[in-house]
């Protein structure tokens, strides 16, 4: 819908303010002037793209002579930055550059002084820090001693990889693809086993994936975020009756609607004996005994209801897979019956700049059943509004669902009461708004079972 927005993070993972800050411009000119001493410690300007390092990291730096000196960015050594204070990994920052376009690229870091108005800029390093896994770096006798690990794969798998179809050899590899290794060792007893220890790669992705795990949503939370942002009309979860689950000040969502809907001559049309027929088959069933119920609430309700399902049918078909709102000359005749600031009303609520996608279609069909609940006293027949909606049995049935209703087959005695024969029962579903809300779950897919 129009009126959703988005959050907005006042504050970043750091601490500082998102808001930009406004800047006085100064009044005086800028003197601009350029430091070349030819210092070898000059600033430095650091990214660590991928990377998301301490903030209390210190780096040590060393110097040595550049190895391609013929286009150099800076005319001084090339500097490193080393920094070991993390137990596992070691942050290296050094210059690089991808292309050779940027061998030509220097950056320069500017200090202003406001009361002179001088502008001094001096040349800066570029650099780009990374991080390493120490033990990798470090222990070169590893890799004699990978050459004794046993192989993880059973020599079934290995026959499967040698004999199998394409089919079981990719299953085979989609076991081992991101299987955690243990480290070797030199002790024999340490060789194989459950009880030998990751190596240093698996420990540094172990301890990074606890460290995140911790922030991740629980499924509640994610549930509760699911059904914050669902297109249905807001229930009211502590309703002590089916009643005001839905309130119909609610789902209009604007009082002046009900008072401005004209209802009397509809009235006096079905008291005068006249057999009042409408574009809806769920209104043109009920509007006798809505009339003679003598609730005028209750006939603006349904009249409202009437303008929604015919507002649904006259949307044209838009692109991907939306819905078009018409413009006024092709909704005149609606216009006409039910008052041009009425329909425009539902066009500002239901539409987003004259368009409805998949979600602006979900809340106004939801809001339509939820009308038909609190004019069927909760309780309601399907079938009426699947003809009106011209939706499938089991799309309708979704939409009560998702309301908190459960939807079962009509007993004998609904069936009598609506003069329908056990066959046609087939098509008849009975949607009930009980407490407690029952609401759909978040599905959790099931883990696929081992083949032996």
């Amino acid at each position: 819908m129009s009126d959703k927005k988005r959050k907005r993070h006042e504050e970043k993972p750091d601490g500082r303010s998102s808001k930009r800050i406004a800047v006085e411009r100064p009044s005086q000119t800028i003197k601009v002037s350029v430091i070349e001493d030819g210092d070898e410690w000059a600033p430095v300007l650091a990214s660590t793209p991928g990377l998301n390092i301490p903030s209390n990291l210190s780096l040590k730096p060393y110097t040595k002579t550049r190895q391609d000196a013929s286009q150099p960015s800076l005319g001084f050594p090339e500097l490193l930055l080393h920094s070991s204070a993390h137990p596992k990994l070691d942050y290296i920052a050094r210059e690089e550059s991808s292309n050779r376009s940027e061998s030509h690229l220097k950056h320069y870091i500017g200090v202003y002084d406001p009361e002179t108005g001088k502008l001094q800029l001096v040349q800066a390093r570029k650099l780009v820090i990374r991080s390493t896994l120490r033990s990798l770096n470090d222990d070169d006798n590893d890799s004699d001693s990978e050459k004794d690990v046993p192989n993880v794969l059973s020599p079934h798998s290995n026959l499967g990889l040698a004999f199998g179809t394409k089919k079981s050899q990719k299953a085979i590899r989609a076991l081992t693809a991101n299987a955690i290794k243990a480290s070797p060792t030199n002790s024999k007893s340490q060789s194989s086993g459950p009880g030998r220890a990751l190596d240093p790669l698996a420990s540094a992705v172990v301890s990074s994936m606890a460290q995140f795990a911790t922030s991740m949503p629980t499924r509640e939370q994610m549930q509760a975020d699911i059904d914050e942002n669902k297109p249905i009309p807001k229930p009211n979860l502590a309703a002590e009756m089916p009643a005001e689950v839905y309130v119909v000040d609610q789902l209009v969502g604007d009082l002046n609607v009900l008072r401005d809907m004209n209802v009397q001559e509809l009235i006096d049309r079905v008291n005068a004996g006249e057999d009042v027929q409408t574009k809806s088959r769920f209104v043109s069933n009920r509007l006798r005994a809505v009339v003679q119920s003598n609730d005028i609430k209750r006939v603006r309700t349904l009249r409202y209801l009437q303008l929604l399902l015919e507002w649904y049918k006259g949307l044209k078909v838009g692109s991907k897979g939306t819905k078009k709102v018409p413009k006024d000359e092709d909704m005149g005749p609606l216009m006409e019956e039910y008052g041009r600031e009425i329909v425009r009303g539902v066009e500002r609520r239901f539409a987003d700049w004259g368009e409805l996608n998949k979600w602006h279609l979900d809340s106004l069909i939801t809001h339509i059943c939820a009308l038909a609940l609190t004019l069927d006293n909760f309780t309601t027949d399907t079938h009426d509004i699947r003809e009106d909606l011209k939706l499938e049995g089991t799309g309708v049935q979704k939409y009560f669902q998702e309301l908190g209703c459960t939807v079962a087959p009509p007993t004998d005695m609904e069936r009598g009461n609506l003069k329908i024969t056990k066959a046609e029962g087939l098509s008849h579903r009975h949607a009930r708004l009980r407490l407690p809300l029952v609401f759909p779950k978040m599905r959790v897919p099931k883990a696929e079972k081992k083949r032996r």
